[in-house]
């Protein structure tokens, strides 16, 4: 009688941990998010006329940052010593972007965008009569529902000392 109760237990217990491996099977992790190619065009405006742009595509997945620097770093020099020997500052000058999808709806992506644009050249004028660099910068820190698939004006400005429009568009497509 012994024996056939053992028995018996043990094939509660085996039946309890095949319905156990199956529960665990059922329940694994959701597949990774998707994932999506972003492409941003930054282009320079005058008169209502496109006079320049640039093209920039990353490759996000879902809750990841995607990173694009492309550019410079910039020695300026911050001191002399008394040998003569100056020292330097190093500025990265060029694009960075930085590019997330915080979450995807029905037919559009989240988007948290970073972009830093800039430039350096030596100028001479009223305000600064010692040629030092002076560096020009675009900066815009965006948050948009963007529809896939459809180019999208994400932000725009005019410049501080010119007659130029800097306008910032992206693309959202879903890869498969």
């Amino acid at each position: 009688m012994l024996n056939h109760n053992v028995c018996k237990a043990f094939a509660i217990f085996v039946a309890f941990l095949s319905t156990t491996a199956l529960l665990a099977q059922e329940s694994k992790p959701e597949a990774p998010a998707g994932t999506y190619k972003l492409d941003y065009v930054f282009s320079e405006m005058q008169e209502n006329k496109r006079v320049n742009a640039r093209s920039y595509t990353a490759l996000v997945r879902v809750s990841e940052k995607g990173v694009i620097k492309i550019g410079n770093r910039v020695p300026i020099a911050t001191s002399t010593s008394k040998e003569g020997e100056s020292q330097f500052q190093y500025l990265d000058i060029g694009t960075n972007i930085e590019c997330w999808i915080r979450g995807e709806l029905d037919s559009a992506v989240d988007l948290m965008t970073k972009v830093d644009v800039s430039s350096v050249s030596p100028v001479q004028s009223a305000e600064n009569r010692t040629g030092a660099p002076v560096v020009r910068q675009v900066r815009y820190q965006l948050r948009n529902n963007v529809p896939l698939g459809k180019q999208t004006l994400l932000g725009s400005g005019d410049e501080v000392d010119g007659t130029k429009r800097f306008q910032i568009e992206v693309t959202a497509t879903k890869m498969r």
